[in-house]
């Protein structure tokens, strides 16, 4: 069965269009899944689908001369007298893949979708040769919306307004999926994960996605000798959940120079593996200087690699599914103590703190702190009903 991501919609709308159309994310989220989607949504027999970790597809884009990869296309249907729509699946395998595609792109009627797992080597490597001629997306693990759609579970949920308050616990929404939302915060979103049907099988499918990882990612994008150090590295990495990185402290426990350590930190987010939040400042320097906080993409992989909190489990969560919702989230911290979340989407702002049981005072303390910073919309997410506080959001309503 195809399940709908929200995202498709988006991209398809890029379909007709000129640009090259670039989708980010990390292993087994779907990528490949949607592009035979695009795909079948183009109405042409001209198309064609190739996977770049496969050597045989892999090596008719390592040709010295390019025009020589459109011979070889042909060889494979493609008629370049008319439009091609050129769906490839992990190009980050083809180290010049970027100048093939610009010549291509440059020289034929060529709509290229190209997906990869590693986000520095597409937006940055590709927004240097295909400037103006390009357009990118990010494909994660489920949000719990699509969780809930995965699961075949209809249920009407009221919009939730992410820079609106005040807010309500909405019980009724609670009554219904709160046990899916549990097993979203234990085991996460990858969509082989979510539909497997025990709890032992979702655990080794998470082994096994970590693993791939491992295998393939690390030892392809990187040049890591020691990928063991990387591993130990990720396994402190998990305990820190919600925390700000401190290099120094990793550099001591692992006997790993601070420099190794924050180049492993950059491979591991620019390969979808973690995420880090600046904080929220006016102040570049600031931004810089100050430690980053840490969150895993996903929770379930987060949760194989250390024995995490239920409090950390839930944190991780909530940023998993702000990222789905707003791209700017931030977060703060000074000497009259933290806020979890800053999200920012054009000239709107709130501040969010994530609790697993909720209290007027986290609330009253949010809107004190976010108040010094200017913010007027504030608001707690919780996780467990409470008694006599209601005036937050549940976890499964983002």
């Amino acid at each position: 069965m195809l399940y709908q991501r929200t995202i498709w919609p988006d991209i398809e709308n890029h379909l007709q269009k000129k640009e090259v159309i670039i989708i980010t994310g990390p292993r087994r989220v779907g990528k490949t899944t949607t592009l035979e989607h695009l795909l079948g949504k183009v109405n042409t027999s001209n198309k064609l689908f190739l996977d770049l970790e496969n050597i045989v597809d892999r090596k008719i884009f390592e040709k010295d001369d390019y025009n020589d990869v459109i011979t070889e296309l042909t060889t494979r249907g493609l008629d370049f007298s008319h439009k091609v729509y050129l769906a490839l699946d992990e190009v980050q395998f083809i180290k010049n893949i970027s100048s093939v595609v610009k010549y291509l792109y440059d020289h034929y009627d060529i709509k290229f979708i190209l997906t990869g797992s590693s986000s520095y080597y597409l937006k940055n490597h590709f927004t240097e040769s295909l400037a103006g001629r390009k357009v990118l997306f990010e494909l994660l693990p489920l949000s719990f919306v699509e969780y809930l759609t995965f699961k075949n579970v209809a249920v009407t949920r009221p919009s939730f307004h992410l820079f609106e308050t005040p807010v309500k616990m909405n019980k009724g929404l609670y009554g219904i999926v709160n046990d899916h939302y549990q097993e979203f915060i234990r085991y996460g979103g990858f969509p082989s994960v979510v539909l497997a049907s025990s709890s032992d099988d979702k655990k080794r499918l998470l082994g096994e996605i970590y693993s791939s990882y491992i295998n393939y990612d690390v030892q392809n994008l990187s040049d890591f000798k020691q990928i063991t150090d990387l591993r130990n590295l990720v396994s402190l990495l998990a305990t820190r959940v919600g925390n700000r990185i401190n290099t120094s402290e990793l550099s001591s426990i692992t006997g790993l120079a601070r420099p190794t350590v924050d180049t492993y930190i950059e491979f591991l987010e620019q390969t979808y593996l973690i995420r880090t939040l600046l904080i929220e400042s006016g102040s570049v320097d600031v931004k810089v200087r100050k430690s980053r906080k840490l969150y895993f993409i996903d929770t379930g992989i987060a949760s194989i690699n250390a024995d995490l909190s239920s409090g950390q489990k839930f944190e991780n969560t909530v940023a998993a599914q702000l990222s789905h919702i707003c791209e700017h989230v931030s977060y703060f911290e000074n000497k009259d103590g933290e806020i979890d979340f800053i999200v920012r989407s054009e000239q709107k702002i709130a501040a969010i703190e994530a609790k697993e049981t909720p209290t007027i005072t986290d609330a009253t303390t949010l809107a004190r702190r976010a108040g010094r910073l200017g913010i007027s919309t504030s608001y707690v997410v919780g996780r467990l009903t409470t008694e006599k506080f209601n005036a937050y959001a549940w976890g499964g309503e983002l």
